[in-house]
């Protein structure tokens, strides 16, 4: 389940994942991404993971497709205690256009405050 809420500024999102992502999920992300991004040139995105379980192979590809919208990110934090999660935002750093930080749960108004800078 991804549940989707405006951050604390403008042109941000959050987003808290728990349980198993599906495809469903992925979709309701693209169109709450889409109309944060008709005000914005560019999204900032805070990612919480809570008690993740993974995601659905329909759910993945629909997640691969959205790779078309990078150039509309700017910066994504990623919230987990996960270690392996902490890894795989290192991996996503390198994207060239999208800063990404990984912080833990008790850094959250940090992660907030990298974002908003």
């Amino acid at each position: 389940m991804i549940k989707m809420t405006p951050a604390e500024f403008e042109n941000a999102i959050e987003i808290e994942i728990q349980g198993k992502v599906t495809e469903e999920d992925i979709h309701n992300f693209e169109e709450f991404f889409l109309l944060k991004r008709q005000h914005h040139d560019k999204v900032n995105i805070l990612m919480v993971y809570n008690d993740w379980e993974g995601i659905s192979l329909k759910g993945l590809l629909e997640d691969l497709k959205l790779m078309k919208y990078t150039r509309d990110i700017n910066k994504i934090a990623v919230v987990s205690d996960k270690k392996w999660i902490e890894k795989g935002a290192k991996l996503e750093g390198l994207i060239p256009s999208i800063s990404m930080e990984h912080f833990l749960p008790e850094n959250k108004a940090q992660a907030n405050r990298w974002l908003a800078t």
